[in-house]
């Protein structure tokens, strides 16, 4: 993943797509009825499109789990650890994972399962729906030192959904000190929630600001904006827009999916 990212710009733009649980044992809509084999079976068929459509990694996200946790429950982190190894042995593609809101669970599984990235928060306080937090990019980093887990790259968000920053600086302050202070491999910009556009000129900001490391889009990318956004950032998240109806939390439309592709990479 690390390569692929690296590649300069307009010659490999990383297509990383969501594979969005449904809500895992113990979140409030777990579903007990259809139970475990129901969520692997439907994480799969979205691997699957995914991976056909031509996408180049996935990325196993706790999206239906609200109200999202600070620290997973350890039965959280143990089911997606069983979602991420069942898909893993069907679908052959580099993977992350992005655990909400707890960046360490989202380490510990991806070296667990041989992943190449994860997604998370390591800089940066923040206020909104899911209250007040700070991410422990610190605790984050020296955890990953003592695992001996280098190799999964750290994908630092900067901006956040469903909430603001506490931090006023410009967006390109605090890419830099994502990658200063809290040593990120690489940053991710978003907009105000999921499927909604990053604002272009914050993209633009932070790819000028932090030119050593990749730069990746985390929410609104779509067939009608990718063309643009490959000039600048180096992969996109996507999510929402190749879903059916656009709906977040619906599951992967491959028509949709193969789309984003095709406009793509013509």
């Amino acid at each position: 993943m690390k390569q692929l990212l690296q590649l300069p710009l307009n010659q490999q733009h990383v297509l990383i797509g969501c594979v969005h649980t449904l809500a895992l044992p113990g979140a409030p809509k777990y579903d007990s009825q259809r139970g475990m084999a129901y969520l692997k079976g439907k994480a799969l068929d979205d691997a699957l499109a995914l991976r056909d459509a031509g996408f180049d990694a996935l990325l196993f996200c706790n999206e239906s789990d609200m109200p999202y946790q600070f620290r997973m429950e350890p039965s959280t982190i143990a089911a997606m650890a069983e979602i991420i190894a069942y898909v893993k042995a069907r679908v052959a593609l580099p993977h992350g994972v992005n655990m909400l809101l707890d960046p360490s669970a989202s380490l510990a599984l991806a070296h667990a399962s041989g992943g190449e990235f994860m997604r998370g928060f390591i800089t940066g306080s923040f206020v909104g729906d899911i209250g007040v937090f700070t991410p422990d990019g610190a605790a984050l980093m020296r955890t990953r030192a003592q695992l001996g887990a280098q190799d999964v790259m750290v994908i630092a968000n900067i901006t956040a959904g469903f909430s603001q920053g506490l931090d006023t600086r410009p967006v390109s302050q605090r890419a830099t000190g994502a990658v200063f202070v809290g040593l990120a491999d690489a940053v991710c910009v978003g907009g105000a929630a999921a499927g909604v556009q990053a604002q272009f000129s914050d993209l633009e900001q932070v790819a000028q600001s932090v030119p050593t490391v990749p730069v990746v889009v985390g929410t609104g990318v779509s067939e009608e904006n990718i063309a643009g956004i490959a000039q600048v950032a180096h992969g996109s998240i996507i999510g929402t827009s190749v879903k059916v109806d656009r709906q977040t939390l619906n599951a992967v439309d491959p028509a949709r999916a193969r789309r984003v592709v095709q406009v793509l990479r013509g």
